[in-house]
């Protein structure tokens, strides 16, 4: 029997045109994870489309599921003001809704991952803690993956404070004697596993780590967000 959604909350990661006055709508909604759904711009969808189908705006959303993959969109409608994002802000904005778009499996539900992109687009918004909560971000994605960290070296050994490592999304953090320039202090990686994202040095870490998690997932596929924000930088 097709299942029937009223009112639930998700955002709007991604629009396209689809056949004749409809919409594609790549969803990202709290209790069915990404979800495709089709709407058709009726006269009085199409007045209010351009302030409500788009991304950054929390929804409460009606859908009905439809054969296969697509769903279809009945209608949307505001939870709250649309996140209103400075730059450079809102390219990291827009990195957050394609690692959604490219990561997240079809209607693979995880409501803390949900609950971090809500608070990470409030950070960004108010430009508040914007690197913690964007490591943090991509931890709990990461997790979600099924990638969680592991506190420990490649051979199961607790990490030591004193010792170097190095770390590859394949092997996980190794023992290294060698000072090179992508060995970790073991204090460094203590401090990440209490979440203790203080120090400049556990954010670079963190980020290093993360996103050499996130390339290797991404098999490739280059972000357009990172792509506008060195476009932004070189301005």
């Amino acid at each position: 029997m097709p299942v029937s959604l009223d009112g639930e909350p998700g955002v709007i990661l991604h629009t396209r045109p689809y056949k004749e006055n409809s919409l594609l709508v790549e969803l990202y909604t709290l209790n069915y994870g990404r979800i495709s759904a089709v709407t058709k711009l009726s006269k009085k969808v199409a007045s209010r489309s351009k302030g409500v189908y788009q991304p950054f705006i929390l929804l409460k959303l009606s859908l009905r599921q439809g054969r296969g993959q697509l769903w279809q969109l009945k209608d949307a409608f505001l939870q709250r003001v649309a996140f209103n994002f400075e730059v450079p802000n809102v390219f990291i904005a827009q990195y957050l809704n394609e690692l959604l778009y490219y990561l997240i499996k079809t209607q693979e539900s995880d409501p803390k991952l949900f609950a971090s992109y809500i608070e990470t687009l409030e950070a960004l918004e108010h430009k508040q803690d914007i690197l913690v909560a964007l490591r943090k971000f991509e931890l709990v994605l990461i997790e979600s993956l099924g990638y969680a960290l592991s506190f420990a070296d490649e051979n199961g050994h607790d990490i030591e404070e004193n010792c170097l490592y190095e770390y590859s999304p394949t092997v996980g953090f190794k023992l290294t004697a060698v000072e090179t320039r992508n060995a970790i202090k073991g204090s460094i990686i203590q401090q990440i596993e209490r979440k203790e994202y203080q120090s400049r040095d556990v954010l670079s870490t963190l980020k290093s780590i993360n996103i050499s998690i996130i390339t290797a997932l991404l098999g490739g596929r280059k972000l357009k967000s990172k792509e506008l924000y060195a476009q932004y930088l070189a301005v």
